[in-house]
């Protein structure tokens, strides 16, 4: 069972990190190598990471993305967006901003800026802002490996509740849109009104 498997697992991330961390403290008592308390934290970190995406526990991921997601807010609607580039570039989708005369991004540490509409593809359903200064990068990766039953997550604003995250399974892939194009990914991940344009 998954459960069972991501228990084991987790034991085994556990045993590996108290090894590594054995190790580099009695070679740091015999003077063969210099360790850092920010060395041994970006162990723990890498280790919490690790863990988190073979476990049930999504915290660790959570934690290292939600700095990168924005609430999108236009005077008429409001939605989910992410951080592509250290610059400040967003991907959003576009119905998200349809009708608005204004968009703004709320960024995680709270700050209201106004964001300049750099284009949209309304076939695709997204659209792309920009906000002045340097932020977190959202990662991304390639979803052509993606199989169904692979658990996922979903960060964003559903019901205006911001940075929430909810859980589920990849159900299909390369559903067709209303576009036509086989290109999306099916979830039960719970979605509310507020969650479009997150990850």
């Amino acid at each position: 069972r998954l459960s069972d498997w991501g228990k084991r697992m987790e034991e085994r991330f556990e045993a590996g990190r108290k090894a590594v961390m054995t190790l580099f403290e009695a070679m740091k008592v015999s003077g063969k190598i210099e360790i850092y308390t920010d060395d041994l934290e970006l162990i723990n970190k890498g280790f919490d990471l690790l863990k988190a995406s073979v476990g049930s526990d999504f915290s660790g991921i959570i934690d290292k993305s939600v700095k990168s997601i924005v609430t999108i807010r236009t005077d008429v609607s409001q939605g989910t967006g992410f951080i592509v580039n250290k610059d400040g570039f967003i991907i959003t989708n576009a119905h998200v901003l349809a009708g608005g005369t204004f968009v703004n991004a709320i960024t995680y540490e709270q700050k209201t800026i106004s964001a300049e509409f750099i284009g949209y593809d309304s076939n695709l359903d997204i659209a792309l802002l920009k906000i002045p200064g340097t932020y977190d990068v959202l990662g991304l990766e390639n979803s052509n490996t993606i199989q169904p039953g692979e658990e996922v997550i979903a960060i964003g604003n559903p019901l205006g509740l911001q940075f929430s995250a909810s859980k589920g399974i990849v159900s299909g892939v390369h559903r067709e849109g209303p576009n036509g194009l086989p290109a999306y990914i099916q979830t039960d991940a719970a979605l509310n009104p507020g969650n479009s344009g997150g990850p």
